[in-house]
């Protein structure tokens, strides 16, 4: 039996997936280890020493799982915040070091298109246009794509790390720092709102971390299902929810992790300036992204 784990640094987690692969290459994920770093919790420009120890010891407990399978390939990727911190390079050498790991940082496009790999191996993909929408802690991908083709995609650093500690400075949120948000996301993503009136999508698919929140809270997904769905109404109510709650509200929420909770307001002021600008009977979450995109990839070749 073959065995592969794709280890995702992001901003604010790091994630490991272990995949079991099949002779005939089909493969199945064993396993999730997701550790909770905060990478960008000073500063996306520069990792602190607290979330720099945080990500080692992130890296420990990668290893103590990889232990049961001595022979397992592993890939270790880094994306927004490992491309734009001033000491990502010191925090590779400290992994490589101590793990004999070395992580592989891949620019937004590299990551946009491992996303829509991935994401057209779980999600119903079909002839018309679709847009899947990855929210990160650094950064956000849109990709407007079809099950075949990719129209367009493009990697912004607009994700909820950056947002936060440029917005987010009341306790529960006030109008005015939302107005703020959506007046920067007007500016930043005008090359996005462009593209969506040339390719109008007839679904938005949500990959990762935010997405998965959503999930969780309406029971989109069934088991064993790699995708679920909920409508916009659902999705709203979520919004108007956490949106006015504050942090020790969204703490005491069920199924929202405390790093989800003190992130997630920015992550709802993101799908809701996507909404607001296509119309969709429904919104899709896929249980795969980056991680099962870069299987697949490597199982091709």
């Amino acid at each position: 039996m073959q065995y592969i784990a794709v280890i995702d640094c992001g901003t604010n987690t790091f994630t490991m997936s272990l995949f079991e692969v099949k002779e005939d290459q089909s493969f199945r994920r064993l396993l999730k280890d997701r550790h909770y770093v905060e990478l960008a919790e000073e500063s996306i420009k520069y990792i602190g020493k607290a979330p720099f120890q945080r990500g080692l010891a992130a890296f420990k407990g990668f290893e103590e799982v990889l232990k049961d399978y001595p022979d397992c390939m592993v890939y270790p990727i880094g994306t927004a915040a490992l491309r734009r911190a001033a000491n990502s390079k010191e925090f590779l050498a400290a992994v490589d070091q101590q793990s004999q790991m070395t992580i592989d940082i891949i620019d937004g496009d590299r990551e946009a298109a491992l996303i829509h790999q991935g994401v057209r191996l779980a999600a119903p993909l079909d002839e018309e246009p679709s847009l899947i929408m990855d929210i990160g802690g650094g950064s956000v991908e849109f990709i407007l794509c079809s099950k075949d083709e990719v129209f367009w995609a493009k990697s912004f650093p607009v994700g909820v790390a950056v947002l936060f500690q440029a917005f987010h400075k009341s306790d529960p949120i006030q109008k005015e720092e939302l107005d703020a948000i959506k007046s920067y996301l007007d500016k930043e993503l005008k090359v996005l709102l462009e593209q969506l009136e040339k390719y109008p999508p007839k679904h938005l698919i949500g990959a990762s971390g935010s997405f998965d929140v959503l999930d969780k809270l309406v029971g989109a997904k069934l088991k064993g299902e790699l995708y679920g769905k909920l409508t916009p109404d659902q999705f709203w109510a979520i919004h108007e929810e956490l949106t006015k709650a504050s942090y020790e509200e969204r703490l005491n929420t069920k199924n929202i992790m405390p790093t989800r909770a003190k992130l997630i307001v920015m992550s709802m002021a993101l799908i809701s300036f996507t909404l607001k600008h296509i119309d969709i009977p429904e919104l899709i979450v896929s249980d795969y992204a980056l991680r099962e995109g870069l299987v697949w990839e490597l199982l091709q070749k």
